[in-house]
Parts: C-alpha cells; sequence; structure tokens
C-alpha cells in the first residue's frame, strides 16, 4: 500500500506543483491570511477534519515567557485554522503545523503582481513558497493521498495552518493553550539555512532582544565637551562591555550533545545603533538592538538579569556615568530554550523516513533562535521537530522571487507520507 502511495504522488507530480503555485496565489502577506486559509479550511473538510479557526492572541499567552508581542499588527480578518480528526485508537497522537502568513507584499521590491507564481529551472517561485506555503502545502496533500488509500487515519492527528511571522503567540502559542495539541510533533517549514532534508530541526536556542538607551547630557555650551556627557561616548562603552561579557559567556557555555558539541551556547550580536544627534552635538540619547542565544542552564530571565547586573557593576564603578542613565527593556523576541533528543525514536523514525525518499544519511542536527519547535515542547508537552525542503528567502528589496525547489517538494511530500502511514505502527 506504501508504494501505490508513493507512486501515486509520483506521477501527481504536475498538479501538486500547480496546487502549491494556486496557494501562493492567494493572498496571506502581513496578517491579511483569510483568502489561503480558506484554501486550508477545504483541503481539511475534504478530509473529514473537525475544521475551527481563531482570531487574534488569547490572553492567557501574554503571562506566559514566550509570548512575543507582535512586530506588525494582523489585519482583522486574518484568523488561525484547526482541523482535528479523532480516532478510537489508543496510539500517541501527531501534531502537525506551520505558517501561512509570509512577507510583506513589497518586501522584495515593489511589484504590480505581488502573488505571482510559476516553476522554472527545478524551482517553484514565489511569495510564501519558501516561507512557509512549501509546508503547508506538502503536509496538506501528505494527508490528503494517505486517507485517499487507508481511509481515515487510525490515530488522533491535529493540523495547524497558524498566523506566524510576525510572532509565534498570534498562532502556534494561542492553540496550545485552547488545547490543539499532539504527543508528537513535525513544524513542517523549509530549511532556510539551504541543508534542505539533511538538517533536522530539534534544538531550539532561547533567545531574547533587548533595546539598551543611554542618556547623556548637554555642556554649558552646546559642543562643550567638560561640562556635557556625549550619550555616544556612553553607548560605546558599552558595546565594549557587551562583548568582553560575551566572550566569558562563550567560553563558560558550550554545547555538549550533538553536531555543535563543543561550540558556543552563547551568542551575543549586537544590530542598529542610533543617536539623537547629527554631526556637531551633543548626543542626548543613543540606542542600540542586541539579540542573545542562548541554550541551557541558562533561562530567559536569567540571561536578562545576567546583562543587567553586567552593565550595573560596570557604570557603578564609572565615575562620568550613573545608573539613572540607563534603560534596558525587552524587544518582541521573547524565547526559552528547548529541544528533542537527537537520540529519540521519533527523530530517529522521521530520519530514516527521509533517508528511504531522498537517500540522505548524514544529518545535521541543527539549533535555531526561537523556533517554533519549542512552543509544543514548553507548552504542550509534545516532543515536536522541524523539518523541510531546500529553498531560498532573499533578502528585504532585493527584487528576487523566493523559491522552493520542486524536487524537495514533491519528495516532502513523500517523506511526510511515509510518516503518516507507518506512524500507528511505529508508536505501539
Amino acid at each position: 500500500m506504501l508504494n501505490k502511495i508513493l507512486n501515486d504522488i509520483e506521477c501527481s507530480k504536475e498538479s501538486l506543483i500547480e496546487g502549491l503555485e494556486e496557494l501562493i496565489r492567494l493572498k496571506s502577506s502581513d496578517g491579511k491570511a483569510t483568502e489561503a486559509q480558506k484554501w486550508v479550511e477545504y483541503k481539511l473538510n475534504q478530509l473529514g477534519f473537525e475544521v475551527s479557526s481563531f482570531k487574534g492572541i488569547d490572553e492567557r499567552c501574554l503571562k506566559l515567557d514566550d509570548y512575543c508581542p507582535l512586530d506588525q499588527p494582523f489585519h482583522e480578518d486574518a484568523y488561525n485554522v484547526a482541523g482535528v480528526h479523532h480516532s478510537e485508537s489508543s496510539h500517541p497522537s501527531l501534531l502537525l503545523f506551520g505558517h501561512i502568513d509570509t512577507e510583506s507584499e513589497d518586501y522584495f521590491g515593489k511589484t504590480d503582481f505581488p502573488y505571482e507564481a510559476f516553476h522554472q529551472d527545478g524551482k517553484v517561485f514565489g511569495l510564501g513558497a519558501s516561507d512557509d506555503k512549501g509546508g503547508i502545502a506538502m503536509m496538506m496533500y501528505a494527508l490528503e493521498f494517505v486517507q485517499k488509500h487507508i481511509g481515515k487515519l487510525p490515530y488522533d492527528c491535529t493540523v495547524l495552518s497558524i498566523l506566524g511571522k510576525h510572532g509565534g503567540a498570534a498562532g502556534t502559542l494561542s492553540a496550545l493553550v485552547k488545547g490543539y495539541r499532539g504527543d508528537l510533533g513535525l513544524y513542517l517549514h523549509p530549511a532556510e539555512t539551504g541543508h534542505g532534508f539533511a538538517e533536522i530541526k530539534n534544538i531550539s536556542l532561547g533567545a531574547v532582544d533587548l533595546n539598551i538607551t543611554v542618556t547623556g547630557k548637554l555642556g554649558k555650551k552646546h559642543d562643550d565637551l567638560d561640562t556635557g556627557i556625549n550619550a555616544n561616548v556612553l553607548l560605546a562603552k558599552i558595546v565594549l562591555w557587551l562583548e568582553d561579557h560575551q566572550r566569558k559567556m562563550r567560553n563558560l557555555y558550550r554545547f555538549s550533545f550533538g553536531s555543535f558539541q563543543n561550540e558556543p551556547a552563547y551568542i551575543l550580536n549586537i544590530g542598529s545603533m542610533n543617536s539623537s544627534s547629527g554631526y556637531g552635538g551633543i548626543a542626548q540619547t543613543a540606542s542600540m538592538k542586541v539579540r542573545i542565544r542562548f541554550f541551557y542552564p541558562l533561562t530567559l530571565n536569567e540571561v536578562v538579569e545576567d546583562i543587567t547586573d553586567m552593565l550595573h557593576q560596570h557604570i557603578l564603578a564609572e565615575q562620568s556615568m550613573s545608573l539613572d542613565q540607563l534603560h534596558i527593556e525587552k524587544g518582541p523576541l521573547r524565547a526559552s530554550p528547548a529541544m528533542v533528543d537527537t537520540d529519540h525514536s521519533f527523530v530517529q523514525m522521521v530520519q530514516q523516513n527521509i533517508t528511504e525518499v531522498t537517500g540522505i544519511t548524514d544529518f545535521i542536527h541543527q539549533y535555531h533562535g526561537g523556533s517554533d519547535i519549542r512552543l509544543p515542547i514548553l507548552y504542550g508537552n509534545c516532543q515536536c521537530i522541524g523539518i523541510g525542503p531546500s529553498c531560498h528567502l532573499p533578502e528585504a528589496n532585493s527584487k528576487e522571487k523566493e523559491w522552493i525547489s520542486v524536487d524537495d517538494y514533491i519528495n516532502g511530500i513523500k517523506i511526510l507520507a511515509r510518516i503518516l502511514y507507518e506512524f500507528a505502527e511505529y508508536t505501539q
């Protein structure tokens, strides 16, 4: 029966490509995901799943450490979709999810046709092809082909098509607190690293964004350096303190397992820096954005407290600066570390099915900062990992098109179909 399913998928290659192109052409950027979600709802209803939807962020999420405020508001009509299949078996349940929303319509440059979709040179091009409509299409078509041949799944299965591009709390985290979950889970999202199905996302680093602002003061004259304090100079000192602190932390915290054994498990990146002054004046305020990624045994709150205490100690020893000149606030990304052990039987089962379809045997157990796999692990008691095909997501305003590999897309449907077919036997 499995061979029939896989052969059917192979023979349906052209229609599966057309199906992905159809999904790409449906509006879904900036939270305007209504058109694309209707496509998902139709597919789930055809499969006999109980389909429901919900808007916005569940208020219970606001008190959780991993609640990330949206960096961009969703359209008022945008919503999340959940499909649930109930069985009478006692098998462990399966969770499948991906995000339906994409980058903005002008992310890659203004165009009259932002939702154009086409395929050439072995790739499907279009907004959302790789991030993450490719993952959504793989999920829906794998379910369709398996149920076509075996009927209803012999285990409980939950499917989530969520709003997650601008904050997982709106989709994944809200779904979890509402009770949508599984014992084991797959996050279907193309591998933006370029590793394709050789990459298994089973490690999610903790992550936190910090906005650091310092305040200077004017001198008796606008350019008086003897009586004034330039906020840019204070910020430069903080940069040096952060760099020194990072060196210490990277020596202290290292991975003790997996593909990144002995590599530092602490990453501090300084992003944009801004000042209130142009040429010639003494800057009154200066700020910078910092992103820290980390792993066990550190926690989200410990990392923030550690940075705050370190900077306070330096400031207290600094003659030209006081604590009230420093302000630290958390930015939009807030994530706790989480992982599924590389040797877990579910990881091994997924890898085996990838090998059977693609021939890949050398896997990279990739860590990601704040990956959505962490949310089912931390808030749904679900052993969740991520897999996906090779793709390309260009930089903003590059005027390039994002794409997903056709071969990997078709292989992804086959891989997931194998997993769905074998899941009940595997979990016995």
